[in-house]
């Protein structure tokens, strides 16, 4: 799929190294991301998609410092943030096991 959209939209040009090993820069991965919600949950077709990435104030939003924060805080890459979702799941089970053994 990457490689059919490398194709497709001229933005996308990740640096090759040896076995043609693809690297993508955080701005690319970025606009991956814009040009999947575009096409999967917009609903735009990728002739669209292109036009509306042929806008440069467009793409400079989408790839902007503030864009990629908020994208990094949305990936949790702390542990302490996974052990503690971790954590509150179990209590959630533990709760619900509770009220099972009260409804019982």
């Amino acid at each position: 799929m990457l490689r059919y959209w490398e194709q497709e939209f001229s933005q996308l040009k990740p640096t090759t190294r040896r076995g043609n090993r693809r690297y993508y820069q955080q701005a690319e991965i970025l606009l991956i991301r814009k040009i999947r919600e575009l096409l999967y949950f917009d609903g735009f077709t990728i002739q669209g998609a292109k036009g509306k990435l042929s806008d440069r104030q467009f793409v400079k939003d989408t790839t902007s410092k503030e864009a990629i924060e908020k994208a990094q805080a949305e990936l949790p890459l702390d542990d302490s943030v996974v052990s503690q979702s971790s954590m509150d799941l179990n209590n959630f089970k533990a709760q619900l096991s509770d009220i099972l053994k009260v409804l019982k």
